[in-house]
């Protein structure tokens, strides 16, 4: 009958990064029970069993009880919600396959253990499954002591093998999986950790961040280990190919990495979420009257932002008269969709029907007051004085106050801009007032600027 259960880190594959606690740990369990991952993770069973050879006394018997593990679905098809209630089901079908397991014991096993890649409080699930287990005894009158021995995790021989500490001084770090990656990424964060990355997602980065130190290893601990570090839009291609490599020759791949600023970039401020996001960007349908199409703005839209914004009729409008740079644009294209997720700016672009080519920008921006929203546009001059603008303004300006908590939109132009006004006032906009001096000239000057609002049609 069962009376103990262990969770036990066995470090990344190899018997010499199993601490002395868990050594002595493994030789106190009768049971071993592991998930059956089948045939293509050959290589892992065999690099667990040279754990338990090398540690496990001779004369101490034990066995090892492979569990089918049930499946786990797509997670990546899912919505943050569905990915966690399929997880959550996951757990439930788990401890019912281990439980049915441990209640067919022999009498005298009774100390079961769970071994664990890394360390177990990381990332694994093993500890959620093993309390389950216990209150499932609890509620039949059955007492199981259950203890955790910590094991060596990915993200400390990460550092070790690339010669270098985990965080700098100062500053955090912040652990997240690959399928959380793009959401949450800011520079603000400091050190980025990300594991359990099936994708590659820090490959979208490349675009937005191509200044980032990446520190790639994969298989660590064992006698493949794979090392790549440098530049992140220097080396994604060479972590793109040994990363190819290696799944070719397992059939599988685990790896981890470490994103970082570098040394001379400026200490970034790290911005959160806005209390209500924007609408999931994935299940977006376009937005369209016939004549103009509006959609999110993605990474390869870059091009449509250099030419709105680098014309002399948009640098004679705007704050200064530098023109927008390619690097600049496609950084600004790469963070609009991480934008849109943390509900801080939804950026359009507004795409010519007839053509299919991008004619503009849109975007809205939560500032000010709550439920205050405040719009920028521009259209590329070989579309302009086709009532571009104001088409689009009202697809977006209907889509806001249908799908956002947003209570009113406000945009503003300076005085003589006489066109932005105009398709402002014919996408239903109403004139409020005129502000001293409040927007700057590339010259040093101010200028003022005419105020426009439009509030929800029910309101």
């Amino acid at each position: 009958m069962i009376k103990r259960i262990r969770v036990i880190g066995i470090g990344m594959g190899s018997p010499d990064h199993v601490t002395g606690e868990a050594a002595r740990a493994l030789a106190t369990v009768d049971v071993f029970l592991v998930a059956d991952k089948g045939p293509a993770k050959a290589d892992l069973v065999a690099a667990r069993q040279a754990v338990c050879d090398a540690l496990i006394p001779p004369d101490h018997a034990y066995r090892v009880v492979e569990v089918t593990d049930p499946p786990r679905g797509p997670d990546a098809e899912r919505d943050a919600a569905a990915y966690g209630r399929g997880v959550r089901e996951w757990h439930e079908a788990r401890v019912a396959a281990y439980a049915e397991v441990i209640d067919e014991l022999d009498e005298r096993e009774t100390t079961v253990g769970f071994l664990v890649w890394g360390d177990p409080a990381l990332y694994d699930s093993t500890i959620r499954v093993v309390d389950a287990l216990v209150e499932r005894w609890a509620a039949r009158g059955l007492a199981v002591d259950h203890d955790v021995i910590a094991g060596i995790s990915a993200p400390q021989l990460l550092a070790a093998r690339h010669r270098i500490p985990l965080n700098r001084i100062g500053a955090p770090v912040h652990i997240t999986t690959g399928r959380r990656l793009l959401d949450e990424f800011d520079p603000g964060l400091g050190d980025v950790v990300v594991m359990l990355d099936r994708h590659l997602a820090c490959a979208s980065l490349v675009d937005a961040y191509p200044d980032l130190e990446l520190y790639w290893a994969a298989f660590l601990g064992s006698p493949d280990e794979l090392l790549v570090q440098g530049r992140l839009a220097d080396v994604i291609d060479e972590v793109r190919r040994v990363r190819a490599d290696a799944r070719e020759r397992h059939g599988w791949i685990m790896d981890t990495y470490l994103l970082r600023q570098p040394a001379d970039a400026p200490t970034p401020t790290h911005v959160g979420p806005a209390s209500t996001p924007f609408p999931d960007v994935e299940t977006w349908e376009p937005l369209t009257d016939g004549v103009v199409t509006v959609r999110p703005l993605a990474a390869a839209d870059w091009p449509v932002l250099l030419a709105e914004t680098n014309n002399a009729e948009s640098l004679r409008w705007g704050f200064d008269d530098k023109p927008l740079s390619e690097a600049a644009a496609r950084h600004k294209a790469a963070e609009a969709p991480r934008e849109w997720r943390r509900g801080r700016v939804a950026r359009f672009v507004i795409v010519d029907v007839a053509t299919g080519e991008g004619a503009g920008v849109l975007m809205v921006m939560r500032m000010g007051p709550p439920g205050i929203g405040l719009v920028g546009y521009g259209v590329v001059p070989a579309f302009r004085g086709r009532g571009f603008t104001a088409r689009a303004l009202r697809l977006v300006a209907g889509w806001v106050f249908a799908h956002t908590d947003l209570e009113r939109l406000e945009l503003g132009h300076k005085v003589g801009n006489v066109a932005s006004g105009k398709a402002a006032e014919r996408a239903g906009f109403r004139a409020e007032g005129r502000l001293s001096g409040r927007l700057p000239n590339p010259d040093g000057t101010r200028s003022d600027e005419i105020y426009y609002s439009l509030g929800r049609p029910d309101h």
